[in-house]
């Protein structure tokens, strides 16, 4: 993708301190909107006004950054300076690539500045994960300390996916776990090894 695409499709016009996940989306064009809402099977008419777009999307990325990609964002999240900081100046794309796809889909936002760019993570995406971290550290405080292998999380993780994909999308794409996972993790999986996976009880 070009940088002049990008600029068409990647960047949003921000508004003071907007961190509201809601708000981020308005910064969008309406094409834009339309095809993050395509991207994430969200039903939308081009008739529909920019704010009942952005409401039906919003409630999906939440959805999303919840469960199927809670673990992604959690990771990245967990390597940046301050879990409480919303705002990142970076010089520019090539600072924040590991973001692009994720901005791409709505959970991360950039817009330009006059020396660099920012990079804006939603309020909403910060509490997620850190509600979930509070409720490991809870869990994990009920329980005896255990060392899972990486074998056994992939299982869970994988399993976990099926789940969440059968209930946001009505089934499972193998060829999307696939992608996600290669893309995220080193320890890469082919669809064959997927399906084994699931198929197991």
């Amino acid at each position: 993708m070009t940088n002049a695409l990008l600029e068409e499709t990647l960047y949003i016009k921000h508004k003071n301190d907007q961190i509201e996940l809601n708000d981020l989306l308005q910064g969008y064009k309406k094409d834009t909107l339309l095809t993050l809402a395509d991207t994430h099977a969200v039903s939308v008419r081009k008739s529909w006004k920019k704010e009942k777009i952005v409401t039906s999307l919003s409630e999906t990325i939440l959805e999303q950054a919840e469960t199927i990609y809670h673990p992604i964002l959690k990771e990245i999240l967990l390597r940046l300076p301050d879990l409480q900081t919303n705002f990142y100046r970076v010089k520019n794309l090539n600072d924040i690539k590991g973001f692009i796809t994720l901005i791409q889909k709505g959970f991360f936002f950039v817009s330009k500045e006059k020396d660099g760019l920012l990079l804006i993570i939603p309020e909403e995406i910060i509490f997620s994960v850190q509600d979930r971290l509070r409720l490991d550290k809870k869990s994990k405080s009920h329980k005896k300390a255990t060392h899972p292998t990486q074998e056994s999380k992939k299982h869970s993780l994988l399993k976990h996916w099926k789940n969440n994909l059968s209930t946001i999308y009505g089934n499972v794409p193998l060829k999307h776990m696939q992608k996600t996972w290669n893309r995220y993790f080193e320890n890469k999986v082919t669809l064959d090894e997927i399906k084994a996976i699931l198929e197991q009880d």
